[in-house]
Order: C-alpha cells, then structure tokens, then sequence
C-alpha cells in the first residue's frame, strides 16, 4: 500500500438527502431538506444528492423549491437508475424524469456485480452492460453530466472482477463524467479498498484520464470511514458522506468524520478552513434539523471528542495537549472540557474550579470540593452532563452562593383523565423572593412539565430571564434497581436558550422531589448566569 495517488483536494458527494433518509427513524420535511441543503452548500459541499424525481409530492414539492435556491458552492444532483430491463432509455420514465431536471449533474446507479445482474435484474450480462452504456447517453445527449453509481462493486469484483470492471468501462463509454466505486453490502476493508480504487484510478487514467472517481461506502462492517478515506488516499477523488453516517441499515461515511481526517490529518482540502471552525456548531443545527441527537461520540464534534475525565488524563493535557488529543479543538470550532467526577483529580478539579471561582483558589478548597464530589457521587449524584448543578455546588462550597428565591412549598396534582382535557397534571408553587410572596398554578402533560409550568410563571414576574429557556431533554435512572419501587432515582434535565444549553441533576427515593432539585438547579443556575453577563 505504498502507490497512492497524490491529490490536494476531496469533493464531498453528500446523499443525506437521499440516502440519510433511508435510515430508519429519519422522516425529513421539504422545510427540512432544503434547510439541510442550505446548511451543507454554506459549509462547502461540493455536490448534494437529492432522492428520486417524480416518486411522490414530498419529492415532486421539494425538487420544484429546490430549483430556486441560489446555491453558492455545491451542485445539486438529482438521482435514479438506469432503464428497466426490455426498456430503451428514452422510453423509460424515471430517466426522462432525470432528463427533465432543471439541473447540470445527475447520478445513475447500475447493477456492476454478476450476482445482482442475473438475481436481481433477472438478465444477462450482455444486456446489462447495454442498459448502463445506453442509460449514460442518453443522459448525456440530455446535456447531463452523469455521475455513475457502480452498485455491488466490491462484492462484484470478488464474484468476477473483469465483468465488474466491464460495467465501470459500459458507463465510461457512454459518457459518465465520474464513476463511484459502491461498497453495497460493506463488506470491503481498507486494504482491499486502497488495492481496488489504485485499479480502477490507473485504468480511468489509460482510456479517460478526465473522468472522476468516487467512493459510496456502507458501514455493514464498520468500515465505511475507514474505507472512504483510504478510497480517496489511493485516487477517489469524490468522498460520498452522509450526516452523522445515517442512512439504510447500518449507514455509510459520517461526514464529520470523514472530512475532518481529509482535510486535517491527510491534508486534501475538503470544505476550506474557514468553514472547518464552524463543523461543532453545524452538526448541532443539522442533528436538530434531522430529529436526532447529536451523538456524543462522534470523532471531532461530539460532545465527548475533546473531553477528559481521568485525573492522570486531565493533568496530561493541562502540560501538552497533544499528549491526548488528536487535533487542536479549535480546528473544528469544539471546546476542550474537563469532566468532573471522583477520578478527576487534583489538577483536573483545580482547573474546573477556578474557571467558575477565579485564580487563586487555594489548595484546600479545591481538595474539600473534589472530596464533596466524590460523596455525592457516591451517594448517586452524577454531574458529567449536569454543568449548571456543578457549578452551584462549587458556589456554594465556596461561599460565592447566593440564593436568587426562597421556595415555601408546591404541590402536584394527578388530574382526572377527561375527553378532550390535553392535561395530566397540575402544580402550585409558592415562593418568595426580596420578601415578596408569589403562588401560582400550572398545568402540564405529567408532573415535571405541571410543575416547570408553575415555577416558571412565578419565577418570571421576578426573573424575565426564566421565560427565555426550554426544557429539552429529561432523564430519569434508577439507582438502587435491588430496592424495587423504594429505589433512588437520578433525575436529568436539559434546558435551552437559543444555542446555549446547560444540564441539571437531582437524586431522590421520590421521582418528583428529583425533578424538582433538578429544576430548582436549573433556574438558579440561570438567573445567576444572567445576572453575571448584565
């Protein structure tokens, strides 16, 4: 593996669009799509797939609003397949679909793995090579450049690789502007990707040097990353992605994974350096435009990507970064973070405090804060995910605390299940701030929203801040699951304000009197926030 082809820059072929939406649980809107185009063309996509033209009225609504969008970087590329068998290409309607298309690029895929061709398509290999040279043409006297999928191609070239190399030549002969080399079934490995792709790319450079070369790998086997960067190490100059890897079954190349190793580790230019600092905050806005949570593990721009928890780590990284961490954070716009729990240690939790309680905090309250945390943890208390219930904590230890409110009391009220009544619960809260005594009510779908609803009306007669955040995300864990229904509870809330979001905890034998520490938390933590910022 020492003949690689030598290029200073990847285009990203994303198929979110297309392929993204095959995964299940994915159900994306017209508003969602073009809003996901948008957010990719801003980032420097090079071409964005789009599903098939004229299938249903979601796809038929967004290829027509997708025609006016002003893109400024990427082409928009239309998708399908070549001619049914025993149809000629001008008479099969889903390539004139593509024909018709307001659009520069279309991709085709074809069957180019002998088992398909004869299982699948129920034909021979003859007519199959026909279907893909005369699909292209067609195509291409359309005025198309035609992208070319070559489906199974990697199991084909185990099953008889000249006939797999036979229909890449059958769409090279046709016309294809690039051909991709499709891993379907995920069964390649970067050895044999790099021994393929090194192939295939000197064989394009004897009969059409011009034509591009691409990489569509599935992750069946966990290998889609690893296989799409060594495909364009080795001559792939079109990397296929899609966002976070979703797509059918298993998915394929997470874009957040493979460009940043292109353009940061191997050095082929993917989306330019400007729009690298902006990937962290882009995988937030595009997870909340796919309906998904942004996976914590990602490589790079997951929560976790820059994270130390262990103490030994910890006091590495405080004296050389490099010594754990790949990259510089700041290279994809993510945040180093220090994580505290009964193994952060002395380093670790001095630097944690002193971000919230100022330089110079002496020794001994940073020990007297690191063995408060390891009782609470032992106790069942978690705070990794819970910043705002940490940062109380140190205030408090430290003496920098000051209560925003006075809580009296609440109460939560099962209401009757009734026709129509979209409620569960209600709650009321008494309370009193600056010696001014405020009750109110609220109702809810469950307790914990009844009682948000309450604290929230009282709190925003005092603290209009409170109005501005949004309960996005609660967990509940049991703790002493041996104990039955007397178990402990943890309880985990997230709050949101705009693209700010901060998490709670609470620990209790009641479920309610959890939520409610964990609200309490929250709306504490941000009312002294605000209070800091002016």
């Amino acid at each position: 593996m020492d003949d690689r082809t030598v290029i200073d820059r990847a285009l990203i072929y994303d198929s979110t669009l297309r392929e993204g939406a095959q995964c299940p649980g994915i159900s994306l809107s017209v508003s969602d799509k073009l809003r996901i185009a948008a957010e990719l063309d801003r980032l420097g996509v090079a071409f964005i797939e789009g599903g098939m033209p004229e299938t249903n009225p979601k796809e038929d609504e967004f290829y027509r609003r997708i025609a006016e969008y002003p893109f400024q970087n990427a082409s928009f590329v239309p998708f399908g397949a070549t001619a049914r068998v025993g149809v000629k290409p001008e008479n099969d309607p889903r390539l004139s679909a593509l024909a018709d298309t307001p659009f520069e690029h279309v991709c085709i895929y074809g069957k180019c793995d002998i088992f398909l061709v004869e299982n699948v398509l129920r034909t021979d290999r003859v007519t199959n090579l026909s279907l893909i040279s005369d699909s292209v043409a067609f195509l291409k006297r359309a005025g198309k450049k035609v992208i070319f999928d070559c489906e199974g191609f990697f199991s084909g070239c185990g099953r008889d690789r000249e006939y797999a190399f036979e229909c890449l030549r059958a769409a090279v002969n046709g016309g294809a502007c690039a051909v991709v080399l499709c891993d379907t079934t995920g069964i390649s490995d970067p050895e044999t990707c790099a021994g393929l792709t090194g192939s295939v790319r000197s064989e394009l450079d004897d009969i059409a040097p011009e034509v591009l070369l691409g990489i569509h790998a599935h992750n069946d086997c966990g290998m889609a990353d690893a296989n799409t960067v060594t495909a364009v190490r080795y001559g792939a100059k079109l990397a296929g992605t899609t966002l976070f890897g979703i797509g059918e079954r298993c998915g394929g190349a997470d874009f957040f994974v493979t460009v940043p190793n292109l353009q940061l580790r191997f050095g082929m230019e993917c989306i330019g350096a400007e729009h690298m600092k902006e990937l962290t905050s882009a995988s937030y806005r595009l997870a909340e435009l796919l309906n998904i949570k942004a996976p914590a593990y990602t490589p790079f721009v997951g929560r976790n990507a820059f994270s130390h928890k262990a103490g030994t780590h910890i006091d590495a990284v405080l004296k050389a970064p490099g010594s754990f961490e790949p990259l510089d954070p700041a290279l994809v716009g993510g945040t180093r973070r220090f994580l505290a729990s009964e193994i952060t240690g002395r380093s670790g939790m001095r630097d944690i405090v002193e971000k919230i309680t100022g330089p110079g905090t002496s020794p001994e309250l940073c020990e007297e804060i690191l063995e408060a945390l390891k009782q609470r943890e032992f106790e069942g208390y978690q705070y990794e995910s819970a910043g705002a219930s940490l940062e109380l904590l140190i205030r408090k230890l430290s003496g920098q605390y000051r209560p925003a409110f006075t809580l009296n009391s609440y109460k939560v009220i099962t209401l009757d299940e009734k026709a129509g009544n979209p409620y569960s619960a209600s709650a009321i809260v008494d309370l009193t701030v600056d010696g001014r005594s405020e009750i109110t009510a609220g109702n809810g779908i469950g307790p914990v929203d009844a009682l948000d609803c309450a604290f929230r009306r009282a709190m925003g007669h005092f603290y209009p801040c409170t109005l501005n955040i949004s309960l996005v995300d609660y967990k509940v864990r049991v703790i002493d699951s041996g104990e039955g229904t007397a178990s402990r509870v943890r309880v985990f809330i997230e709050f949101s304000s705009g693209a700010r979001r901060f998490g709670t905890v609470g620990l209790s034998g009641d479920i309610i009197q959890a939520s409610w520490a964990a609200l309490v938390d929250a709306y504490e933590y941000w009312i002294m926030d605000n209070a800091e910022r002016g």
